[in-house]
């Protein structure tokens, strides 16, 4: 039995998602505020943030990316790492980090816009140019899955549910994806897809 510590709406419903597809037993702790600044959290995380995963064995791994490819690893035959080759491998890695590093990232802003300083015009300012500079990263990610089903290849891997969390906060925030058909299709594949419907009940649920 793994354990999950996330909170609804952060990036660890992409771990929630995997752990569906890969039909692993797991539990979710909702990590509020409060757990998150307790001293036993600070003993599992000192970054203090979600996701945190925990084996039955008290192996204990924060961050996203790193959770996503402990789990592809801990079951191989899932093949959600691509193909068992080395540059299968690298190829979910690249798209893994384009999303956390690039994509991820430029999210901040508009997710935390209490944390911009300046007056109201500036802020209007860094947030137009924050979507702006997602619009241009999903052309990427756009034009990538005009070639491919999946965002890594021809096969699902751990880096699409972590595409399809930035996508719901590109929609959240309205970020313009309007024309992009690829994205468009592959987030309504997701929708309907089954492990995605249970990860998305269970986090509203908590259970």
């Amino acid at each position: 039995m793994l354990k999950l510590y996330y909170w609804p709406g952060y990036c660890s419903l992409g771990d929630q998602i995997a752990l569906e597809w890969l039909n692993a037993e797991y539990e979710l702790v909702k990590a509020g505020e409060e757990l998150r600044h307790s001293a036993e959290y600070a003993e599992l995380n000192p970054s203090r943030t979600v996701p945190v995963l925990i084996t039955d064995d008290g192996f204990v791994l924060s961050q996203n990316v790193a959770i996503l490819n402990f789990l592809a690893e801990s079951f191989p035959d899932e093949h959600l790492n691509g193909d068992g080759s080395i540059r299968s491998k690298a190829l979910v890695n690249r798209w893994l980090a384009y999303i956390a590093a690039d994509v991820h990232k430029s999210f901040s802003p508009l997710l935390h816009p209490e944390r911009i300083i300046g007056d109201d015009g500036s802020k209007q300012a860094i947030l137009e140019q924050a979507r702006k500079t997602l619009r241009s990263h999903f052309g990427v990610l756009n034009d990538q899955l005009k070639k491919n089903a999946w965002i890594a290849g021809p096969q699902r891997s751990v880096a699409d549910p972590y595409l399809f969390v930035v996508l719901r906060w590109a929609h959240a925030v309205n970020v313009d994806l309007s024309d992009y058909d690829a994205l468009g299709a592959f987030y309504l594949g997701l929708r309907n897809d089954p492990g995605v419907k249970t990860a998305l009940a269970r986090e509203k649920s908590g259970r």
